[in-house]
């Protein structure tokens, strides 16, 4: 997703299952910045990790709230 975003910082990874890994992302478009968090899935042909459309990117002005709803998970 290089290609859509201005700029993107990657902020951790973590594997979903043998051919896919979710990527969080700090990414900015357009001068507004998101937390994106993304389903990447494995190319072979390429041998490396490509964005899948599975995935949300949340402004960032939301993500305090995004943070107290998943601290409320037991």
């Amino acid at each position: 997703m290089a290609d859509f975003w201005d700029n993107e910082e990657l902020l951790g990874k973590f594997v979903k299952n043998s051919r896919e890994e979710i990527h969080i992302k700090r990414v900015s478009k357009n001068g507004r910045e998101y937390v994106d968090i993304r389903t990447f899935w494995y190319d072979s042909k390429s041998d490396e990790f490509r964005p899948s459309q599975k995935g949300l990117a949340i402004p960032l002005e939301f993500v305090g709230e995004l943070k107290t709803i998943l601290d409320s998970i037991e």
